[in-house]
Protein backbone atom coordinates (compact mmCIF):
# COMPACT_ATOMS: atom_id res chain seq x y z
CA UNK A 1 0.00 0.00 0.00
CA UNK A 2 1.03 3.60 -0.50
CA UNK A 3 0.18 4.70 3.04
CA UNK A 4 2.37 3.61 5.92
CA UNK A 5 0.75 2.23 9.06
CA UNK A 6 1.69 5.38 11.01
CA UNK A 7 -0.12 7.54 8.45
CA UNK A 8 -3.35 5.69 9.15
CA UNK A 9 -3.06 4.93 12.86
CA UNK A 10 -1.76 7.30 15.51
CA UNK A 11 -0.71 4.81 18.18
CA UNK A 12 -0.44 7.54 20.81
CA UNK A 13 -4.12 8.35 20.36
CA UNK A 14 -5.50 4.81 20.78
CA UNK A 15 -8.06 4.89 23.56
CA UNK A 16 -8.12 8.69 23.82
CA UNK A 17 -10.95 11.11 23.18
CA UNK A 18 -9.10 12.38 20.09
CA UNK A 19 -8.83 8.91 18.54
CA UNK A 20 -10.15 8.90 14.99
CA UNK A 21 -10.33 12.70 14.74
CA UNK A 22 -8.54 12.68 11.37
CA UNK A 23 -10.87 10.14 9.78
CA UNK A 24 -11.60 12.39 6.78
CA UNK A 25 -7.91 12.61 5.87
CA UNK A 26 -7.53 8.84 6.20
CA UNK A 27 -10.55 8.27 3.93
CA UNK A 28 -8.95 10.57 1.33
CA UNK A 29 -5.75 8.48 1.46
CA UNK A 30 -7.68 5.24 1.12
CA UNK A 31 -9.41 6.49 -2.01
CA UNK A 32 -6.00 6.92 -3.65
CA UNK A 33 -4.91 3.37 -2.89
CA UNK A 34 -4.91 0.49 -5.34
CA UNK A 35 -8.26 -1.30 -5.01
CA UNK A 36 -8.54 -5.06 -4.78
CA UNK A 37 -12.22 -6.00 -4.72
CA UNK A 38 -13.12 -8.46 -1.99
CA UNK A 39 -15.69 -10.14 -4.23
CA UNK A 40 -12.82 -11.47 -6.33
CA UNK A 41 -11.59 -13.62 -3.40
CA UNK A 42 -12.13 -17.28 -4.22
CA UNK A 43 -11.46 -18.16 -0.59
CA UNK A 44 -12.52 -15.86 2.21
CA UNK A 45 -10.70 -14.88 5.38
CA UNK A 46 -12.66 -12.69 7.74
CA UNK A 47 -12.23 -10.92 11.07
CA UNK A 48 -14.83 -10.73 13.83
CA UNK A 49 -14.29 -8.15 16.56
CA UNK A 50 -16.27 -8.45 19.81
CA UNK A 51 -17.13 -5.16 21.52
CA UNK A 52 -14.01 -3.17 20.59
CA UNK A 53 -15.65 -0.04 21.95
CA UNK A 54 -14.39 3.11 23.64
CA UNK A 55 -15.83 2.25 27.06
CA UNK A 56 -13.86 -1.01 27.18
CA UNK A 57 -10.65 0.11 25.46
CA UNK A 58 -10.04 3.64 26.71
CA UNK A 59 -8.60 4.24 30.19
CA UNK A 60 -11.17 7.06 30.23
CA UNK A 61 -13.99 4.68 29.36
CA UNK A 62 -16.71 3.57 31.74
CA UNK A 63 -15.44 -0.01 32.06
CA UNK A 64 -11.80 -0.06 30.85
CA UNK A 65 -10.00 -3.36 30.41
CA UNK A 66 -6.34 -3.39 31.41
CA UNK A 67 -4.28 -4.19 28.33
CA UNK A 68 -6.96 -3.21 25.83
CA UNK A 69 -5.01 -0.27 24.38
CA UNK A 70 -2.03 -2.50 23.52
CA UNK A 71 -4.46 -5.16 22.20
CA UNK A 72 -5.98 -2.56 19.90
CA UNK A 73 -2.61 -1.49 18.51
CA UNK A 74 -1.79 -5.12 17.67
CA UNK A 75 -5.21 -5.56 16.05
CA UNK A 76 -4.75 -2.42 13.95
CA UNK A 77 -1.35 -3.68 12.78
CA UNK A 78 -2.82 -7.08 11.95
CA UNK A 79 -5.56 -5.58 9.78
CA UNK A 80 -3.07 -3.26 8.08
CA UNK A 81 -0.66 -6.12 7.39
CA UNK A 82 -3.34 -8.25 5.76
CA UNK A 83 -5.44 -5.41 4.33
CA UNK A 84 -5.69 -6.97 0.87
CA UNK A 85 -6.34 -10.51 2.10
CA UNK A 86 -9.13 -9.93 4.64
CA UNK A 87 -12.49 -10.29 2.92
CA UNK A 88 -14.77 -8.65 5.48
CA UNK A 89 -14.62 -7.26 9.01
CA UNK A 90 -17.53 -7.91 11.37
CA UNK A 91 -17.95 -6.28 14.75
CA UNK A 92 -20.41 -6.61 17.62
CA UNK A 93 -21.52 -3.64 19.71
CA UNK A 94 -22.74 -3.59 23.30
CA UNK A 95 -25.69 -1.21 22.94
CA UNK A 96 -27.68 -0.39 26.08
CA UNK A 97 -30.59 1.82 27.02
CA UNK A 98 -30.67 3.99 30.13
CA UNK A 99 -32.10 1.25 32.33
CA UNK A 100 -30.93 -2.36 32.43
CA UNK A 101 -31.02 -5.20 34.89
CA UNK A 102 -27.22 -4.98 35.26
CA UNK A 103 -27.11 -1.19 35.87
CA UNK A 104 -27.19 0.34 39.38
CA UNK A 105 -30.45 2.18 38.71
CA UNK A 106 -32.28 -1.15 38.35
CA UNK A 107 -31.78 -2.06 42.02
CA UNK A 108 -31.94 -0.48 45.47
CA UNK A 109 -31.11 -1.82 48.92
CA UNK A 110 -34.30 -3.10 50.52
CA UNK A 111 -33.01 -2.56 54.06
CA UNK A 112 -30.02 -1.30 56.01
CA UNK A 113 -27.18 -3.81 56.26
CA UNK A 114 -23.40 -4.10 56.25
CA UNK A 115 -21.25 -6.49 54.26
CA UNK A 116 -17.68 -6.72 52.93
CA UNK A 117 -18.41 -3.74 50.66
CA UNK A 118 -19.44 -1.43 53.51
CA UNK A 119 -22.66 -0.05 54.99
CA UNK A 120 -25.75 0.09 52.78
CA UNK A 121 -28.84 2.17 53.43
CA UNK A 122 -32.37 1.24 52.50
CA UNK A 123 -33.49 3.00 49.32
CA UNK A 124 -30.01 3.72 47.96
CA UNK A 125 -29.01 2.34 44.57
CA UNK A 126 -26.62 -0.60 44.73
CA UNK A 127 -22.91 -0.22 44.11
CA UNK A 128 -21.57 -1.13 40.65
CA UNK A 129 -18.61 -3.45 40.18
CA UNK A 130 -18.85 -5.21 43.53
CA UNK A 131 -22.56 -5.99 43.87
CA UNK A 132 -23.86 -9.41 42.90
CA UNK A 133 -27.64 -9.70 43.01
CA UNK A 134 -28.80 -13.09 44.31
CA UNK A 135 -32.26 -14.60 44.55
CA UNK A 136 -31.55 -15.24 48.23
CA UNK A 137 -30.70 -11.57 48.74
CA UNK A 138 -33.91 -10.53 47.01
CA UNK A 139 -36.03 -12.87 49.12
CA UNK A 140 -34.28 -11.69 52.30
CA UNK A 141 -35.10 -8.10 51.40
CA UNK A 142 -31.50 -6.96 50.82
CA UNK A 143 -32.08 -6.12 47.17
CA UNK A 144 -35.18 -4.73 45.52
CA UNK A 145 -35.73 -4.33 41.81
CA UNK A 146 -37.06 -0.95 40.70
CA UNK A 147 -37.60 -2.06 37.11
CA UNK A 148 -41.19 -2.01 35.87
CA UNK A 149 -41.58 -5.76 36.42
CA UNK A 150 -39.76 -6.90 39.61
CA UNK A 151 -41.08 -10.45 39.22
CA UNK A 152 -39.47 -10.70 35.80
CA UNK A 153 -36.20 -9.49 37.30
CA UNK A 154 -36.38 -12.17 40.02
CA UNK A 155 -37.13 -14.83 37.40
CA UNK A 156 -34.05 -13.76 35.50
CA UNK A 157 -31.81 -13.98 38.57
CA UNK A 158 -33.12 -17.42 39.48
CA UNK A 159 -32.53 -18.73 35.97
CA UNK A 160 -28.95 -17.48 35.62
CA UNK A 161 -28.17 -18.96 39.04
CA UNK A 162 -29.60 -22.28 37.91
CA UNK A 163 -27.08 -22.16 35.07
CA UNK A 164 -24.19 -21.56 37.44
CA UNK A 165 -23.86 -17.86 36.65
CA UNK A 166 -24.56 -14.62 38.54
CA UNK A 167 -26.02 -11.17 38.02
CA UNK A 168 -23.23 -8.67 38.61
CA UNK A 169 -23.98 -4.96 38.61
CA UNK A 170 -21.73 -3.04 36.22
CA UNK A 171 -21.00 0.68 35.88
CA UNK A 172 -23.11 2.45 33.26
CA UNK A 173 -21.43 1.69 29.94
CA UNK A 174 -21.99 1.54 26.17
CA UNK A 175 -25.18 3.57 26.26
CA UNK A 176 -26.71 3.71 22.79
CA UNK A 177 -25.25 6.46 20.58
CA UNK A 178 -22.83 7.65 23.27
CA UNK A 179 -19.09 8.11 22.80
CA UNK A 180 -18.53 5.06 25.00
CA UNK A 181 -20.55 2.84 22.68
CA UNK A 182 -18.64 3.80 19.55
CA UNK A 183 -15.95 1.67 17.94
CA UNK A 184 -12.54 2.81 19.22
CA UNK A 185 -11.49 5.67 16.96
CA UNK A 186 -8.07 4.59 15.66
CA UNK A 187 -9.34 1.07 15.04
CA UNK A 188 -12.32 2.59 13.29
CA UNK A 189 -9.98 4.28 10.81
CA UNK A 190 -8.32 0.99 9.88
CA UNK A 191 -11.73 -0.63 9.44
CA UNK A 192 -12.85 2.23 7.18
CA UNK A 193 -9.60 1.99 5.19
CA UNK A 194 -10.26 -1.70 4.62
CA UNK A 195 -13.82 -0.98 3.48
CA UNK A 196 -12.56 1.39 0.82
CA UNK A 197 -9.58 -0.52 -0.59
CA UNK A 198 -11.52 -3.80 -0.64
CA UNK A 199 -14.93 -2.33 -1.50
CA UNK A 200 -16.46 -4.47 1.24
CA UNK A 201 -18.45 -2.76 3.96
CA UNK A 202 -17.89 -3.88 7.54
CA UNK A 203 -20.96 -5.24 9.31
CA UNK A 204 -22.07 -4.27 12.81
CA UNK A 205 -24.23 -6.41 15.11
CA UNK A 206 -25.89 -4.80 18.12
CA UNK A 207 -26.51 -6.65 21.36
CA UNK A 208 -27.57 -6.08 24.96
CA UNK A 209 -30.79 -4.20 24.31
CA UNK A 210 -33.13 -6.38 26.41
CA UNK A 211 -33.76 -4.50 29.66
CA UNK A 212 -34.32 -7.73 31.59
CA UNK A 213 -31.32 -9.74 30.47
CA UNK A 214 -27.56 -9.59 30.31
CA UNK A 215 -26.04 -10.46 26.95
CA UNK A 216 -22.34 -11.04 27.13
CA UNK A 217 -22.18 -13.33 24.11
CA UNK A 218 -23.08 -12.15 20.62
CA UNK A 219 -25.23 -15.18 19.81
CA UNK A 220 -27.83 -15.09 22.57
CA UNK A 221 -28.74 -13.48 25.89
CA UNK A 222 -27.94 -15.13 29.22
CA UNK A 223 -31.62 -15.84 29.83
CA UNK A 224 -34.29 -14.38 27.58
CA UNK A 225 -36.82 -16.97 26.39
CA UNK A 226 -38.43 -14.47 24.01
CA UNK A 227 -35.15 -13.57 22.28
CA UNK A 228 -34.05 -15.47 19.19
CA UNK A 229 -30.57 -16.87 18.59
CA UNK A 230 -28.56 -14.66 16.22
CA UNK A 231 -28.57 -16.91 13.19
CA UNK A 232 -27.31 -14.03 11.05
CA UNK A 233 -23.99 -14.18 12.93
CA UNK A 234 -23.81 -17.96 12.94
CA UNK A 235 -24.32 -18.06 9.17
CA UNK A 236 -21.02 -16.23 8.73
CA UNK A 237 -19.23 -19.36 9.96
CA UNK A 238 -21.22 -21.62 7.63
CA UNK A 239 -20.26 -19.79 4.43
CA UNK A 240 -18.66 -22.49 2.21
CA UNK A 241 -16.19 -19.90 0.84
CA UNK A 242 -14.92 -19.09 4.35
CA UNK A 243 -11.58 -20.75 5.12
CA UNK A 244 -10.56 -18.80 8.26
CA UNK A 245 -12.19 -16.35 10.64
CA UNK A 246 -10.07 -14.52 13.19
CA UNK A 247 -11.76 -13.59 16.47
CA UNK A 248 -10.67 -10.75 18.75
CA UNK A 249 -12.35 -8.55 21.32
CA UNK A 250 -13.00 -7.29 24.83
CA UNK A 251 -13.24 -8.38 27.45
CA UNK A 252 -11.62 -11.79 27.25
CA UNK A 253 -13.23 -12.76 30.56
CA UNK A 254 -16.77 -11.79 29.62
CA UNK A 255 -18.21 -10.85 26.21
CA UNK A 256 -15.38 -12.39 24.21
CA UNK A 257 -15.34 -15.61 26.23
CA UNK A 258 -19.11 -16.00 26.19
CA UNK A 259 -19.26 -15.44 22.43
CA UNK A 260 -16.67 -18.16 21.91
CA UNK A 261 -18.54 -20.51 24.23
CA UNK A 262 -21.80 -19.94 22.37
CA UNK A 263 -20.21 -20.50 18.95
CA UNK A 264 -18.50 -23.69 20.12
CA UNK A 265 -21.74 -24.96 21.65
CA UNK A 266 -23.70 -24.30 18.48
CA UNK A 267 -21.11 -25.95 16.21
CA UNK A 268 -20.05 -28.71 18.63
CA UNK A 269 -20.83 -31.38 16.04
CA UNK A 270 -19.23 -29.43 13.18
CA UNK A 271 -15.44 -29.83 13.49
CA UNK A 272 -15.13 -28.59 9.92
CA UNK A 273 -16.40 -25.19 11.08
CA UNK A 274 -14.51 -25.12 14.37
CA UNK A 275 -11.26 -25.64 12.45
CA UNK A 276 -11.90 -22.36 10.63
CA UNK A 277 -11.85 -20.32 13.86
CA UNK A 278 -8.62 -18.70 15.03
CA UNK A 279 -8.35 -16.61 18.22
CA UNK A 280 -5.79 -13.80 18.20
CA UNK A 281 -4.84 -14.24 21.84
CA UNK A 282 -2.72 -11.10 22.04
CA UNK A 283 -5.65 -8.91 20.98
CA UNK A 284 -7.89 -9.57 23.98
CA UNK A 285 -7.55 -9.04 27.75
CA UNK A 286 -9.40 -9.93 30.96
CA UNK A 287 -11.19 -7.79 33.48
CA UNK A 288 -9.09 -8.02 36.64
CA UNK A 289 -9.95 -10.84 39.00
CA UNK A 290 -11.30 -13.18 36.35
CA UNK A 291 -8.01 -14.38 34.87
CA UNK A 292 -7.89 -17.90 36.29
CA UNK A 293 -11.48 -18.79 35.52
CA UNK A 294 -11.07 -17.40 32.01
CA UNK A 295 -7.90 -19.44 31.42
CA UNK A 296 -9.71 -22.61 32.50
CA UNK A 297 -12.62 -21.94 30.14
CA UNK A 298 -10.27 -21.11 27.26
CA UNK A 299 -8.56 -24.48 27.68
CA UNK A 300 -11.93 -26.19 27.17
CA UNK A 301 -12.44 -24.18 24.00
CA UNK A 302 -8.99 -25.13 22.71
CA UNK A 303 -9.87 -28.78 23.31
CA UNK A 304 -12.76 -28.37 20.87
CA UNK A 305 -10.33 -27.58 18.05
CA UNK A 306 -10.20 -23.78 18.15
CA UNK A 307 -6.70 -22.47 17.39
CA UNK A 308 -5.07 -19.74 19.50
CA UNK A 309 -2.23 -17.72 17.96
CA UNK A 310 -0.49 -14.40 18.43
CA UNK A 311 -1.29 -11.80 15.79
CA UNK A 312 2.41 -10.98 15.46
CA UNK A 313 3.23 -14.57 14.51
CA UNK A 314 0.72 -14.96 11.68
CA UNK A 315 2.49 -15.05 8.33
CA UNK A 316 0.01 -16.99 6.21
CA UNK A 317 -3.55 -15.74 6.81
CA UNK A 318 -5.07 -18.81 5.18
CA UNK A 319 -3.05 -21.42 7.06
CA UNK A 320 -2.82 -20.09 10.65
Amino acid sequence: MKAKFEEIVNVAKIGTIDAGSDLKQVIAMAKKELKKLANSDAKRVEVMMIDNQFDFISPQGALPVDGAVADTERLCRFIYKFMYKIYRIHYTMDWHGNSHIFFPNAWIYGKDFTDENGKHKKGEHVLPGVTVITSKGIKEGKFKSVLRNPEKALTYVMNVEAGGEELRIWPYHCKANSRGAKLEGELGKVVKYHEIVRNCKAKAYYKGQDEYSEQYGAIEAEYAPDTEIRLDILKIFEDPKLVKIYLVGQAKSHCFLRTLQQIVKYFADRPDILRKIVVLEDCTSCIGGFEQKTAEEMEKIKAMGIRFVKSTEVTDLYAA
